[in-house]
């Protein structure tokens, strides 16, 4: 049985758009079952034992299999349930989004590193239905700090994904908005926000994020199997 915990953006119990190591690991194996060796020859930078324990959390969520073979000396295989399949959708839509990100932002930034953390994805999703003031996101987000937020609002800044209005008659004074870059992202944030849902559900994980979404946004979600409904 997974165990149920609290999600800080993936329902899995990584930080970020996903867990780094987890994002990929399941990625990777979209094409087919793979020893641990093959995993780790395709992600060099993860460490042996950080890769070994992101891989046993998503054993125990549910959304990867462990299999020995019979052989001597035994051979560990690793491949995705049909929980983690359902998540294939996401998955892809996921790395071409990075891919189109790394587009804007440059090569050497790691959009799932920038986006780590609980506060970002929530900050972006927050300024879908338009500009807010500091204290407003403050408020939806609470119990985030002034600090804390002060810092995710520049580094998203930093990414090109929010800006701070300028002053000007009839605006808000320290309003946050969305770019152009993160109004595109809207879509992918949104299917993420489902996903979250529908996998937390299944999982019995305890889906917390403090931001909601509109009823339309949470009518299905697109898996592999097919498609299947996300209900608020």
């Amino acid at each position: 049985m997974p165990r149920v915990k609290k999600t800080s953006v993936c329902p899995y119990g990584a930080t970020g758009v996903g867990g780094k190591w987890m994002f990929w690991s399941m990625y990777h194996l979209l094409s087919g079952a793979k020893r641990f060796s093959e995993l780790h020859r395709l992600m060099p930078q993860a460490g042996r034992q950080t890769l070994v324990t992101q891989l046993r959390e998503l054993e125990r969520a549910g959304a990867v299999r462990r299999t020995v073979s019979a052989h001597i000396p035994p051979r560990v295989w690793y491949s995705l349930t049909r929980l983690g399949w359902d998540s294939e959708p996401i998955l892809r839509e996921l790395k071409g989004w990075g891919e189109w990100f790394g587009d804007r932002v440059g090569p050497d930034v790691d959009w799932l590193v920038s986006l780590g953390g609980r506060w970002k994805v929530w900050i972006v999703h927050g300024l879908f239905d338009g500009a807010k003031r500091f204290g407003e996101l403050r408020r939806l987000l609470a119990p985030i700090s002034k600090q804390v937020l002060a810092r995710e609002l520049r580094e998203l800044g930093n990414l090109g994904l929010v800006r701070r209005l300028p002053r000007q008659p009839g605006a808000p004074q320290g309003a946050y908005e969305l770019t152009e870059t993160g109004s595109e992202s809207e879509p992918m944030f949104r299917r993420l926000y489902a996903w979250g849902r529908w996998t937390s559900a299944k999982t019995g994980v305890r889906f917390d994020w403090p931001v909601s979404t509109p009823p339309e946004h949470l009518r299905h979600t697109f898996t592999a199997h097919g498609e299947l409904p996300v209900r608020p």
